[in-house]
């Protein structure tokens, strides 16, 4: 097999993010020449390194970010853009999951919240492939919970469902919303 029938195989598979020994084992090859099949990939720009062990077929942040750990979603001002509530693009895309993480993947923060936090986000469809993102009035709440105040400038927020899910995680000072 050569790189390029690789690529074709990782292109029929349902996530965009591999790890190592995943294409290893797609690709019927040891780890060591699995290695050399994914150096060659990514000095061709066919492959991009995400994090250690991580790499996707897309150089896009918004695509890999919730597929790198599993059970978490994306949120705060990244949901916001991507549900289309700001214009600004975020630098940063936040990403909420339910321990601690220390991986480092550049363009992506991990954001460990508490595991009655974790609600509000639906699977929505980004370049052919499925991501888990906030609902906009949940990556509000993780916001607030995380950070203070939200921005006042979002458009498109149910003020009922914000004030019940901001209920839900603890937070009682909902006066900007009433």
């Amino acid at each position: 097999m050569n790189i390029y029938k690789l690529l074709e195989r990782l292109k029929t598979m349902k996530t965009p993010v591999f790890t190592t020994n995943e294409i290893a084992r797609i690709s019927n090859l040891k780890k060591t020449c699995a290695i050399v099949y994914i150096k060659r990939m990514i000095d061709k720009n066919l492959l991009f390194r995400v994090a250690k062990g991580f790499y996707a077929l897309q150089n896009d942040s918004f695509l890999y970010a919730s597929y790198i750990i599993p059970n978490s979603y994306i949120s705060f001002n990244a949901a916001l853009y991507i549900r289309r509530a700001i214009d600004q693009i975020p630098t940063t895309i936040h990403v909420v999951v339910p321990k601690r993480v220390k991986k480092k993947v550049d363009g992506v923060t991990f954001i460990k919240m508490p595991k009655k936090a974790f609600f509000g986000f639906i699977n929505i469809e980004y370049k052919g492939y499925h991501i888990w993102v906030a609902e906009i009035e949940k990556a509000l709440v993780d916001i607030m919970y995380k950070f203070g105040p939200p921005p006042k400038t979002t458009k498109k927020i149910n003020k009922i469902k914000i004030m019940r899910y901001a209920r839900k995680i603890g937070i009682t000072n909902m006066e900007e919303f009433k």
